[in-house]
């Protein structure tokens, strides 16, 4: 569907402007295989007042969700001040994508390598042994988990060196001093039985020294070869989910990411503001509060500060300049839901003005009111617009509200009712 424009000036269809506001360019939008905007073009300068009519609703108020994020177009783009109405990829993203991916990593990895044994190994046995619990000490154990080391266990008021997951008891020892000297001599012949003899001694060593009786430690060679392979099984599952789980991580952000770089929030924060066919006010909400709630919000997504103070006085200032502008300042304090059609269109003004918008698109306006409340309605737009604000509003027919546009633009007969 493309447009077929009528400029009172008799200039052609695509809005002349040497650097338009607002971009349409070859803008698909589709309703399962139908589609309903085929290629539109659209030019629309800054400050000018644009009235899309004929065709039917659905491709009038594609056009509109399309703008401002509501709705997915096929193809094509819409560019405001020359920028796609998209979220840009930044660094702040980049990190964000990379740390879930780097998190969802380390979860599954911490889930492969048994999340029981991993606290066990970690913390409490720790605690057990009566070692301080910092940052160093932690990271010591979780180097040493990963590493496959023995480790140092209690069970009845004796020490146990148990593997480094604690499933297989290898000696008991009373003292703990005995228990630790015997550890790290066994871990010293489960090291040298893995990276070769040579290095450090192995089980034909005696343990001991010059004074002391020799003995032969207590590990025989398949305990030594199942202990020398456990630091590659223990190191294979953990690195392999932490792959796994990071490029699951990454995807999903990325995805996420990419679903929501169209999202309203983005037209809204470029400077974007929307009005719909049947107005969608807060109906337990007073004009005032309608009003304040979008002047707050507003406020947030123009500060640059992380930590984003809203300054009450000037929101309620702003609320109240915006209510009396659209003549509802007498019924600050009545019930959304109290009000006529009408009044709930000036409402909806009100809120969209709240967020200082660049572009205000009024979808039907018109609709279901009669010729004098168009023409109120009309010239309440050409007020508030000035020649700042660029208006899009869409119509069925030419009328009250038509008249106030610099430009008309007729929509190809092609759409779905």
């Amino acid at each position: 569907m493309t447009s077929e424009g009528s400029m009172k000036s008799g200039n052609p269809s695509v809005l002349p402007a040497d650097n338009p506001l607002l971009s349409i360019d070859r803008l698909t939008v589709q309703s399962g295989t139908l589609p309903v905007i085929d290629s539109l073009e659209l030019d629309v300068p800054a400050g000018r007042r644009v009235a899309v009519v004929g065709s039917g609703r659905g491709s009038r108020a594609a056009l509109l969700d399309a703008i401002c994020g509501l709705r997915s177009a096929t193809s094509g783009s819409v560019r405001l001040n020359g920028h796609r109405l998209k979220q840009a990829f930044s660094a702040k993203t980049f990190w964000g994508i990379l740390c879930t991916g780097v998190l969802v990593g380390l979860l599954f990895a911490a889930a492969a390598v048994d999340i029981d044994r991993l606290w066990l190994a970690v913390v409490k046995r720790g605690l057990v042994v009566e070692e301080p619990f910092t940052i160093t000490t932690v990271g010591k154990r979780l180097r040493s988990y990963f590493r496959a080391e023995l480790a140092i266990d209690r069970l009845a008021g004796n020490w146990r060196i148990v593997t480094a997951d604690g499933r297989e008891v290898l000696a008991v020892r009373r003292d703990l001093s005995e228990a630790r000297e015997l550890r790290n001599q066994m871990q010293a012949a489960v090291t040298a039985r893995r990276i070769g003899p040579g290095v450090i001694p192995d089980i034909t060593d005696l343990v001991g020294d010059a004074n002391e009786p020799q003995r032969e430690l207590l590990l025989d060679e398949a305990t030594l070869d199942r202990l020398a392979a456990g630091k590659r099984r223990i190191r294979f599952r953990g690195w392999s989910a932490f792959t796994f789980g990071l490029f699951l991580g990454l995807g999903m952000s990325w995805t996420i990411w990419q679903r929501g770089r169209r999202l309203p929030e983005v037209a809204a924060s470029a400077g974007v503001a929307r009005t719909f066919r049947v107005p969608r006010v807060f109906p337990a909400m007073t004009i005032f509060e309608n009003v304040l709630v979008a002047v707050e919000q507003g406020v947030r997504r123009k500060s640059s500060s992380w930590w984003r103070l809203i300054n009450k006085s000037y929101c309620i200032a702003r609320t109240e300049e915006l209510v009396r502008s659209v003549g509802l300042a007498h019924q600050s304090f009545i019930f959304a839901s109290d009000l006529s059609l009408y009044e709930r269109r000036c409402l909806e003004i009100a809120r969209g003005l709240a967020m200082s918008p660049r572009v205000l698109l009024v979808d039907e306006p018109a609709d279901g009111m009669v010729a004098k409340q168009q023409e109120l309605l009309a010239n309440l737009l050409e007020e508030v617009c000035g020649k700042e604000l660029t208006l899009v509003l869409t119509s069925a027919s030419e009328g009250p509200l038509t008249e106030i546009c610099d430009n008309t633009v007729s929509l190809s007969p092609h759409a779905i009712e």
